[in-house]
């Protein structure tokens, strides 16, 4: 009986340990935005998935998916064509944007899936980040 209850107790203690280091390091991983002449500029790390998009909106609120909410969101573009830097990827947006508080988050698309209209490839949302278009 003692030895049934530690092989519980150590399977319970390895399944919180694999679910700990995974929320330890979400992906993907938006590491920093900033401005550059009205235009927001992010570093982001996907590791294995694509880049998807970048939403930029007036508020913090998410869905159920982890995006941010659509009624909220001022900016959306595709990062496919991000530039590689050490570690992940920068993007400048094309669009600019009026000054006032933002909350910035991109996208990384699984590939590597057979993906058809019906049954699209599985989209994984980053954290959040604030981001102040200052005045001039």
């Amino acid at each position: 009986m003692r030895g049934k209850s530690s092989i519980a107790a150590l399977i319970a203690l390895a399944g919180a340990l694999v679910v700990s280091i995974a929320a330890a390091t979400p992906v993907p991983y938006l590491r920093s935005v900033a401005t550059h002449r009205e235009h927001v500029v992010a570093v982001f790390a996907l590791d294995d998935l694509t880049p998807g998009k970048i939403i930029v909106a007036v508020r913090r609120t998410t869905g159920d998916d982890g995006a941010l909410l659509p009624a909220n969101v001022r900016l959306q573009e595709s990062t496919a064509r991000a530039t590689p830097v050490r570690g992940g990827y920068r993007y400048k947006t094309r669009h600019t944007l009026r000054p006032r508080v933002y909350y910035v988050q991109v996208s990384g698309v699984v590939s590597g899936l057979d993906c058809t209209p019906r049954k699209p490839c599985p989209t994984d949302w980053s954290n959040v980040r604030r981001l102040v278009i200052p005045r001039p």
